[in-house]
């Protein structure tokens, strides 16, 4: 039978996983909405990341994912089969993602992007919050083709649309609580 020392100290790793996760998460929804504030607040003072067309200061990189992009319509990430392993205010953990984009061409024409890769993290934990240190993209694989979607009719007309900013309806809903 476990001590209840011991299942505190099991409670208190499954929280930090769970910290952990949700950081995973506003960063998906920072990129997608191109949330500068929100991004920023995800990382430590000296964070960098490698993001294959960015490499360098997280600062920075925040900046610029939050720029309008006119060739990136929409964008949307999801990080899931996620592991971390925590020792003390230090983690290191490996989230696989899948990031969805309608991508303008130069022709004017849309082109849907679908990429599959993993994020391989180190963390910090810094006044109680864990914080990304430093961030790894590693792309496996890649899709892309003329986009078939008809955003004029059918469901895509008839729903709430997403926007790529902080305009998104979800800002509202959150806010209102």
């Amino acid at each position: 039978m476990p001590t209840s020392e011991t299942l505190l100290a099991e409670l208190a790793t499954l929280l930090d996983k769970q910290q952990l996760h949700e950081l995973n998460v506003r960063y998906c929804m920072g990129v997608d909405r191109r949330d500068q504030a929100l991004l920023t607040s995800l990382w430590s003072e000296s964070g960098s990341i490698d993001f294959g067309l960015f490499k360098g200061s997280a600062r920075q990189f925040c900046e610029l994912i939050a720029l309008d992009n006119p060739a990136v319509r929409i964008a949307h990430h999801f990080a899931s089969n996620e592991l971390f392993e925590i020792q003390g205010d230090i983690a290191t953990g490996q989230s696989y993602v899948i990031g969805t984009t309608v991508n303008v061409l130069e022709d004017g024409s849309l082109q849907d992007q679908l990429a599959g890769g993993r994020y391989l993290d180190t963390y910090i934990r810094d006044n109680g919050r864990w914080l990304f240190a430093s961030r790894l993209f590693v792309i496996d694989w890649l899709h892309a083709q003329n986009t078939l979607a008809d955003y004029q009719s059918g469901i895509a007309a008839a729903a709430v649309n997403g926007k790529s900013s902080t305009e998104d309806i979800a800002y509202r809903f959150y806010n209102k609580r």
